[in-house]
């Protein structure tokens, strides 16, 4: 047997080997990821319907000079908040806003805060049973004592993956397609003050990731969580959390006096 017969299994060993580590391999690859990335934090601001085309009616001042329609309708259908010029008599007293927090040590988990004030009911008793309290600066604006959903599409990247049905240790890192998280949040009516301005009501939610969801979120799994707009929905005409019928209340932005 002359020398090339010879070595030709060697090279065949090599060839496997070297596919071996190449298939193989690509299960554990790893992914780009920053030394840190928390906390998340957003304000939030009544939200309002976009200005479909063929709709608009006045114009943006240049240099963002964009079609525009007159006058803005908020996008909720139900839930308000105190403004002069809208409901007369009240003063702008909404702040809100929502923090996501990394617990890093084990075990680890995301915390999930959220406060928002002054949440009035719109135009009266739209929502029955939960507008029950009115407030002297405008009673057509009564507090609201229903639930508030915040949601955001979130896409994760993580090292929680494996075979379709069998994921077994679930060590592979992948991509999940992307999905919703929503949290609820509890509404309280605030405080006869008899001798100034009125405020509607405060939400308030103080929660974790596992606390919606239980082992969502898990140690060592090194996961970066892209999180897209979060929107804080009402609660429809029943006051609850995810109603079929809810719409958008606020949405992560700003304000400029």
């Amino acid at each position: 047997m002359n020398l090339k017969w010879k070595l030709m299994p060697l090279l065949a060993l090599a060839i496997a080997a070297a596919a071996t580590m190449l298939f193989g391999g690509s299960a554990s690859a790893t992914h780009p990821r920053p030394k840190g990335a928390t906390p998340l934090r957003v304000s939030l601001a009544p939200t309002y319907k976009p200005c479909a085309p063929g709709v608009a009616n006045e114009q943006h001042g240049a240099p963002l000079a964009g079609l525009s329609c007159s006058p803005p309708v908020q996008t909720s259908s139900f839930l308000t908040v105190g403004t002069g010029d809208a409901w007369p008599g009240t003063i702008a007293n909404e702040i809100g806003s929502a923090r996501i927090d990394v617990k890093a040590t084990s075990p680890e988990d995301v915390k999930i805060s959220s406060t928002i004030t002054d949440v009035r009911c719109k135009g009266g008793n739209t929502v029955p049973g939960f507008c029950t309290t009115a407030n002297t600066d405008n009673a057509s604006v009564p507090d609201y004592s229903g639930q508030l959903q915040g949601n955001a599409t979130i896409r994760i990247t993580d090292h929680f993956n494996g075979p379709i049905g069998a994921c077994g240790a679930c060590t592979d890192p992948a991509t999940v397609q992307d999905l919703t998280f929503p949290v609820t949040t509890s509404c309280a009516n605030s405080p006869p003050n008899p001798v100034g301005p009125t405020v509607g009501s405060t939400c308030n939610v103080s929660t974790t990731a596992n606390g919606v969801v239980p082992s969502s979120v898990q140690d060592n799994k090194r996961a970066i969580v892209e999180t897209q707009t979060i929107n804080i929905s009402d609660g429809g005409s029943t006051g609850a959390g995810g109603a079929p019928d809810a719409t958008i209340f606020l949405s992560q932005g700003i304000f400029i006096p």
